[in-house]
């Protein structure tokens, strides 16, 4: 900042110089040309008047190149101050973006931090839920062993109690699932069809009631070599997706599933409201979101093409304001998760 202030006094010191050497040579040339005149009235031959006018002659040139450095210093010294003020603005502007950098960078850290508490408190509560239930599953069905057999009322009643608790504690066992860290042991043999009857009960309670599940799964026993828990929250995260796209009018939601040659195909479809064309491009970039505070993080994608990364396939996005999106996503059938595909044996 010292060193800015001490250019700018310098410069300032220097730019009255150029200035004042028009000025006197603008004075000079006038006094000449009054003084020219003066001479052309005193001296009436040519030969006179010429040997007169041979110093003013001078003096004129002399006085004109002290106007023309004038001149060209004073461009130059403004060239000076607008090239020093643009670096100046550049280097602010430079500034400010390292600002913003470093700003998102602290957000996203803390939401990054805020995320893993999130994952821990859902383990924590998925721990505690299932052994809640685990006892009311066990006494349901020592009640169901000494019901009468009569008792026909009180028997039905004992088994929605067991079947409500034992889907409860099949989904808090998938949710404690997906709050787990991945790593490379979990690739294994998974089946494409399973994958999506699982991520559905779990995105069941956020199903709008407007809309309308249409399955289309015919991968039947056919497997992929994959990371289940990492393509489980893929699935999810597109089917969230899909649900808050279709939450205010409704719509239709459609998972297919296929297995084409030595690749497996997964595409969720909906008919909501889309995606504009300026916002595609970025629609894959970290806590890149057009969702009010609150209802989304700008992860969800950017997980997703996280997942299709790892597992070397690839993911198709199209999408028409008004008509809906669509998501595909090609999946190898089997690959070594250290890096290179492998041929299914």
């Amino acid at each position: 900042m010292k060193r800015t202030e001490s250019g700018k006094w310098k410069w300032g010191l220097l730019l009255p110089l150029p200035l004042l050497l028009i000025a006197s040579g603008v004075c000079m040339t006038v006094h000449i040309f009054r003084r020219c005149q003066q001479v052309i009235q005193q001296h009436e031959s040519h030969e006179a008047l010429l040997a007169a006018l041979e110093p003013e002659a001078f003096s004129l040139l002399i006085y004109g190149g002290l106007i023309m450095a004038g001149m060209c210093l004073l461009v130059m010294l403004c060239l000076r101050l607008v090239s020093r003020g643009q670096r100046e603005i550049r280097e602010l502007r430079e500034k400010n973006a390292a600002m913003e950098q470093l700003n998102r960078q602290t957000q996203a850290l803390a939401h990054h931090q805020r995320l893993e508490l999130i994952g821990t408190l859902t383990s924590s509560i998925a721990h505690e839920f299932n052994n809640l239930l685990t006892p009311i599953m066990g006494y349901s069905l020592m009640a169901l062993e000494r019901i009468p057999e009569e008792d026909t009322e009180l028997y039905d009643a004992l088994v929605e109690v067991y079947d409500a608790s034992r889907k409860a504690k099949t989904l808090i066992s998938r949710l404690s699932d997906l709050s787990r860290k991945n790593a490379g042991e979990y690739f294994r043999e998974v089946s494409p069809d399973e994958l999506v009857r699982k991520a559905l009960d779990v995105a069941a309670p956020a199903k709008p009631e407007a809309v309308e599940l249409r399955l289309s799964l015919n991968c039947q026993e056919q497997t992929i070599h994959a990371n289940e828990l990492q393509l489980s929250q893929m699935l999810l995260n597109l089917i969230l997706n899909a649900f808050h796209a279709m939450k205010a009018a409704g719509g239709i939601l459609t998972v297919e599933t296929q297995m084409e040659d030595d690749a497996a195909r997964l595409r969720v479809s909906d008919t909501g409201c889309g995606i504009p064309e300026s916002v595609l491009p970025h629609i894959f970039d970290p806590f890149f979101t057009t969702k009010q505070a609150g209802e989304g993080t700008g992860l969800g994608l950017a997980i997703v093409a996280q997942v299709v990364e790892e597992h070397h396939g690839s993911i198709h996005v199209d999408s028409r304001v008004g008509k809906g999106t669509t998501f595909t996503v090609t999946l190898p059938r089997s690959f070594d998760p250290g890096g290179q595909e492998s041929s299914n044996s």
